[in-house]
């Protein structure tokens, strides 16, 4: 966990009061109310994330601004908010694994119809009946941060066309992602899209060069 930092008590009254009103900005949605504002709470995360350090937040702040996040991420599948979500979970909850594990695990793939996003490195596997019909299971092997190799293994009943978003981090300069030989595009700080007909056996490359991993992205358990 990162090192508390005293903050002045009217900023803490007021990071207090912008997280309720995030929170609140969210229950607006899933009440489905009409009076809810997707850019607005975007804009309104944005300020808060510019002017607050996770390790900066007490550990129920950080809860909620990890429970507000991962909200936006699978609002809106920007890539900004999966790389909020790892910062914040590594530098306030790396040291407890089973909280680690609870917080991080729905995200590491998200699913939306037939798009899956590969969202945080971690070794775990989604299962899922395609929409067309037969069972789709997409495991992930990594051991991220020690190496910047990770493997998508996709094990299919039948032959299906899915579209995959393999988040590439922002530090992930050089980037590599590739399926049979097939080099695709690797931007930092974006998705790499991967849409075709995946078979039983297929399995997507992805290598993370190391030289500019966040110092947060060490898990000491």
């Amino acid at each position: 966990s990162g090192v508390q930092e005293n903050l002045p008590a009217d900023r803490e009254k007021k990071l207090s009061a912008e997280l309720t009103g995030l929170l609140a900005m969210q229950q607006m949605y899933l009440q489905k109310d009409e009076q809810f504002d997707a850019e607005k709470i975007v804009t309104l995360w944005r300020e808060l994330k510019s002017s607050t350090a996770p390790d900066q937040l007490t550990e129920t702040e950080a809860l909620h601004w990890f429970q507000i996040t991962g909200f936006l991420l699978q609002l809106t599948g920007k890539e900004e908010f999966a790389e909020e979500l790892e910062k914040i979970a590594w530098i306030k909850f790396s040291d407890d694994p089973a909280v680690f594990d609870s917080l991080v695990s729905p995200y590491i793939f998200t699913k939306k119809v037939d798009h899956i996003h590969v969202n945080l490195f971690l070794p775990t596997e989604i299962s899922y009946e395609h929409t067309l019909g037969g069972g789709v299971k997409i495991s992930q092997e990594t051991n991220l941060p020690e190496s910047g190799s990770i493997r998508l293994n996709f094990s299919m009943e039948i032959k299906r066309y899915i579209e995959i978003f393999v988040r590439i981090p922002e530090w992930a300069e050089n980037a590599s992602v590739t399926v049979k030989g097939v080099k695709y595009f690797a931007q930092p700080g974006e998705y790499c899209i991967i849409a075709k007909k995946w078979k039983e056996g297929d399995v997507i490359e992805i290598e993370f060069p190391l030289e500019n991993l966040p110092g947060y992205l060490k898990r000491e358990v």
